[in-house]
């Protein structure tokens, strides 16, 4: 099984249920007809019809299976039939095991599954298939050209071994809380997929690893998975396939793309480490919204073609990510000094090959790179890689400099013997100085704090970042947008990094990686810190806040069931709360039985609180609006008016994010809280 605490897979008892056909008897001899049998079967196992049932028991086969994978309340069921028929033969019951995942969809593109005989085929299943499986006892013998053994003295027998235990890096509660996030932010922006990755870069322990759409682990041909169900029966048989590889894969790892301007921070690493750069020098690049590569030839536009950057430092380049100070910095630092480097970070090596399929990285051959390729690549663009390439690289830039292989298996039990091995942390090379990575560091922090980062901002801790923005590439530009967005805390001594990206995003609608990725890195952040015991940089600050707003704004709803609803208005109205409660009851007699929102949630004054009797508990659901990029004021009302509850965080700006995505439907008082934060206007 595979464990992280709690499991993840396991591998469970079950039989197989298998006849000899026209040998089934009754205890007197005589023979059970077959559409008696037939109808037994389809009764006590659903995925077993009457028609195949009976075709099964007519055939001529000496023995055929008629149920994989049975129960065992399945099993009862039908032995205790037998017995009360009087069947005494041919019907065969066989142990089994079956492949079991108790969470259903966490994790699934990362885990994989079983196939009927209980061989992995995706994810960790396919790559770690031999150490969970175990092997079989074998009795080898030295014989003639006959057959025949020469002698007893040469035979071996190798003794059978049981599978492993795996224990992940994987913590469960940060994998739920990325796979949250994703979710909202896929649905929402109307992406193709997403993917997101969290590891710690001091060790490369891989925290979580998903994507979206995912799939239930239990029954991975789920067609309603595929968002394919209402078109499903007029596809082919290589279209619905590639459907299902589609939604298997594990693309953070099997899936290339182009990386954008995340990838300036391994440029920017380059430059300081060859000292063709420092990161404060004023009017070190100029950008006038375009820049010439090659006389004669167009020349690239800056994202911000209309309104130029003007004179930048390295540090102003990075947080405006500017593309034509990058592409200067890519001429200084040459080809054959990138492409050491891009050796150095692992980007040509198959990263991640111990948990599914990796691909190559597409890069262009270094002899063949001219002007216009150095200067793409500058900035993240004509070149493919997988984002668990970019993470590690990034992590080696954050981590002083070093190296690391990202790690997805932590430790490894022998079940025969009890006895654990622990899997290493690697560390590869070193590739840059502890000064360089912590000149990187600070100016990921300055992002976040002054430039196109400031989205994932979260309060109370020091969060470092940087976005992204893949244009499609040439001739494919079907395949739409990358937005992205990776992000570090704290920016000394980096405990995590989270990476996030949503692909196939069009022109038409928002896909700047600093406004799309940005707001929900910081969400993941918010929740994933604290958990890990992340120290805050300024707690005494954030403490006050909270203080000062609960004992101003709001206050935290009482419980109030058990009481009457007389009592109960005015104990919750007395703490600045609005009351719905049933119409036609007497207030003074009749007993509250429950309440939304429930007791303990921090309310601001003037929310609604909705009281329900068990004479009347009828309740109503409600569809959240779409508030983002509203102001406080116009979200709040917004939300108030489809009969919701509102917190805010921040308090300037715009929305840039809120904890229910639009579209949903929720029951009436749900709180949305509702991110409000300075509207940016550098967000690629």
């Amino acid at each position: 099984m595979i464990k992280i605490g709690e499991v993840l897979a396991v591998s469970v008892s079950v039989d197989t249920v298998s006849v000899n056909p026209g040998q089934i008897k009754y205890s007197n001899n005589t023979e059970v007809d077959n559409e008696t049998l037939a109808t037994k079967f389809s009764e006590i196992f659903e995925d077993v019809t009457y028609e195949d049932a009976l075709s099964k028991l007519e055939s001529d086969s000496s023995v055929v299976v008629i149920a994989r994978k049975v129960e065992s309340d399945k099993i009862s069921e039908l032995q205790t039939w037998m017995k009360e028929e009087g069947i005494s033969s041919g019907i065969n019951i066989d142990e089994d095991y079956k492949r079991y995942y108790p969470n259903d969809t966490l994790a699934s593109t990362l885990i994989g599954f079983c196939g009927t005989d209980n061989t992995g085929l995706y994810g960790l299943e396919e790559r770690w298939n031999s150490v969970l499986t175990g092997t079989s006892g074998q009795l080898t013998v030295t014989s003639d050209v006959n057959g025949e053994a020469i002698s007893d003295e040469l035979e071996e027998y190798v003794a059978s071994e049981n599978g492993s235990n795996i224990y992940l890096t994987i913590d469960s509660t940060v994998q739920g809380i990325a796979e949250k996030y994703l979710q909202e932010a896929v649905e929402e922006n109307n992406a193709e997929y997403g993917g997101v990755i969290i590891m710690n870069p001091q060790n490369g322990e891989i925290l979580a690893m998903a994507n979206y759409p995912d799939y239930d682990l239990n029954n991975p041909q789920d067609i309603t998975t595929t968002g394919l169900s209402d078109v499903w029966d007029t596809l082919d048989t290589e279209s619905k396939n590639d459907a299902f590889y589609e939604l298997w894969a594990n693309k953070n790892v099997s899936y290339l793309y182009e990386p954008g301007s995340t990838f300036k921070l391994l440029i920017s690493a380059i430059g300081l480490e060859e000292g063709v750069v420092e990161t404060d020098t004023e009017g070190d690049f100029t950008c006038t919204g375009y820049y010439t590569v090659v006389e004669g030839e167009p020349p690239i536009a800056c994202w911000r073609y209309y309104d130029p950057h003007g004179d930048l430092s390295l540090r102003g380049a990075l947080e405006g990510s500017c593309n034509p100070a990058f592409m200067q910095l890519g001429q200084r630092i040459g080809t054959s000094t990138l492409y050491k480097y891009f050796k150095a970070f692992g980007l040509f090596d198959r990263i991640g090959s111990d948990i599914a399929y990796t691909p190559s990285s597409i890069f262009t051959e270094e002899s063949k790179v001219g002007p216009i390729e150095l200067a793409t690549m500058s900035f993240g663009q004509r070149f493919s890689i997988t984002p668990l390439q970019l993470v590690t690289a990034v992590s080696s830039v954050v981590n002083g400099g070093t190296l690391v292989e990202p790690k997805i298996v932590k430790q490894i039990e022998n079940t025969d013997t009890g006895s654990v091995t622990t899997v290493d942390t690697t560390e590869v090379r070193h590739v840059i100085s502890e000064e360089t990575s912590s000149q990187i560091r600070d100016m990921m922090k300055s992002v976040v704090t002054d430039g196109t980062g400031g989205h994932a901002a979260v309060s109370g801790y020091e969060i470092g970042g940087k976005s992204g923005t893949s244009e499609p590439p040439v001739g494919k530009e079907e395949e739409g947008y990358v937005a992205s967005f990776i992000g570090i805390s704290p920016t000394e001594n980096t405990e995590v990094v989270c990476f996030l990206a949503l692909y196939g995003l069009t022109e038409e609608q928002e896909h700047q990686g600093g406004t799309v990725c940005g707001p929900v890195v910081g969400e993941i952040l918010s929740e994933v810190l604290p958990y890990l015991g992340v120290t805050s940089t300024n707690p005494s600050d954030t403490d006050n806040t909270e203080a000062t707003v609960t004992e101003s704004t709001g206050s935290y709803v009482s419980s109030v069931t058990g009481q009457t609803v007389a009592s109960a208005r005015s104990k919750l109205e007395a703490n600045g709360f609005d009351v719905i409660v049933p119409s036609g009851i007497d207030e003074s007699t009749t007993i509250v039985t429950d309440q939304m929102p429930k007791a303990g949630s921090y309310l601001e004054n003037g929310s609604t609180v909705y009281l329900y009797t068990s004479e009347n508990d009828v309740r109503t659901s409600v569809t959240v609006p779409d508030v983002k990029g509203m102001s406080i004021s116009s979200a709040t009302s917004t939300l108030q008016n489809s009969n919701l509850n509102v917190i805010v965080e921040g308090t300037t700006g715009v929305v840039v994010s809120q904890s229910i995505i639009s579209g949903k439907e929720v029951e009436e008082g749900t709180i949305v809280t509702i991110v409000v934060k300075e509207e940016l206007t550098d967000t690629q």
